[in-house]
């Protein structure tokens, strides 16, 4: 093996030389691909299956991803590549590692440790020359060069140059960066929107930041006008124009002027879906609505937020859900739950793992080693 690998390093050197110098090249060569690992062959193998459990793609692979946009970065042996919802390899695997498409782009690692990013035919949006990057969002990559970050648009092109600390995705035409230690706000063009005196910025609800300074959060909109001075120890994301807050070590609620809908009162509180908040009191949870009525008592040793329409919660150390109107839809019969998606929810019994519909009822029992949530209409699954 060890000789099989020299003679093929011999050959890639030779192949190399022989191909065309660019300029880039020329300045800085690149080195041959290192030797890929050799990957054991993986015993258990993955596959997807259908909401009615019919075997869609047989159990061949190695490792496998969920679907996003049609297709599934999934390993044979040491590379990715992609499939479709037919098992048919679109993408042939080569990739050190592979990510799911977002807006019609995939990232992709290469052996030489490289980032590039990749159209749904293959054909490449930019060759791999990012130490790396992160998913398109809003039209825009993070890619990160020598240790500093920026971002590339839908076209390939280099929109804002690898001249910050830290870059986070863009949404609604902002993102937040980093810069000689503060933080501030950017357009797509890179230009400042917020300045960088901040310690801490977060994009949250329809446009607003979350800003913490001297210690102290408050609100700024889109545009990094104050809505709020910083004046709360702690602070979450506005629904509905209302937003929790935490001062002398309790939790209330604010409208976005600052005047309090609800004195401060609860240990915590956050967002539980667009209506409704999660709240703590003494160790307990339970769920009000955005101005600040109970729907359910605090009682339960722990909840999850609502996911289409159902929340998980723990009942003497088993898992059941609620509805919004919070009524118990399943007694708490499970040692371990997910959140719904696609209708339907994986629950751990001594059973095994199956799935419920939102009525509480077994919908589907693969009956295998493991399995993951539906994602496009198909599931993960292990044998």
């Amino acid at each position: 093996m060890k000789n099989i690998r020299i003679l093929l390093g011999i050959i890639l050197i030779t192949l190399m030389a022989c191909l065309p110098d660019e300029k880039e090249q020329q300045d800085n060569p690149m080195p041959p691909p290192p030797i890929e690992e050799d990957f054991p062959e993986s015993k258990l193998k993955w596959g997807f299956m259908d909401k009615n459990g019919h075997i869609v793609i047989p159990a061949e692979m190695d490792d496998a991803d969920n679907f996003s946009e049609g297709l599934a970065a999934f390993r044979k042996g040491a590379k990715w590549g992609y499939i479709d919802k037919e098992g048919k390899e679109i993408i042939t695997p080569k990739f050190r590692a592979a990510w799911a498409f977002s807006e019609g782009i995939a990232r992709i690692s290469t052996f030489y440790e490289k980032t590039g990013y990749i159209h749904e035919n293959g054909e490449w949006l930019v060759t791999p020359r990012f130490d790396s990057g992160r998913d398109f969002s809003d039209g825009m990559a993070v890619i990160e060069v020598g240790g500093g970050y920026g971002y590339i648009n839908l076209k390939g092109e280099v929109a804002v140059p690898h001249h910050y600390e830290k870059a986070y995705p863009f949404k609604d035409g902002r993102a937040v960066v980093h810069k000689g230690g503060r933080v501030g706000v950017i357009d797509k063009d890179g230009e400042i929107i917020i300045p960088f005196e901040y310690d801490k910025i977060h994009m949250i609800d329809k446009g607003k930041f979350k800003v913490k300074k001297s210690k102290t959060y408050g609100f700024l909109d889109k545009d990094g006008n104050i809505l709020i001075e910083p004046s709360f120890t702690a602070a979450k994301n506005f629904k509905n124009g209302i937003v929790p807050v935490k001062k002398e070590n309790k939790f209330g609620l604010v409208d976005e002027k600052g005047q309090w809908i609800m004195e401060p009162r609860f240990e915590n509180i956050w967002s539980g879906n667009d209506s409704i908040w999660c709240i703590e009191e003494n160790g307990k949870f339970g769920f009000m609505n955005y101005k600040g009525n109970l729907i359910a008592d605090i009682k339960y040793e722990q909840i999850y937020a609502f996911s289409e329409g159902l929340a998980g919660y723990m009942s003497n150390g088993r898992w059941g859900y609620l509805n919004d109107k919070g009524e118990v839809v399943t007694n708490p019969d499970f040692a371990l739950i997910w959140p719904h998606k696609e209708g339907l929810a994986r629950v751990a019994t001594h059973e095994g793992i199956y799935f419920i519909d939102k009525a509480g009822r077994k919908a589907l029992h693969p009956k295998k080693r493991d399995v993951r949530d539906f994602s496009e209409g198909l599931a993960r699954f292990q044998n």
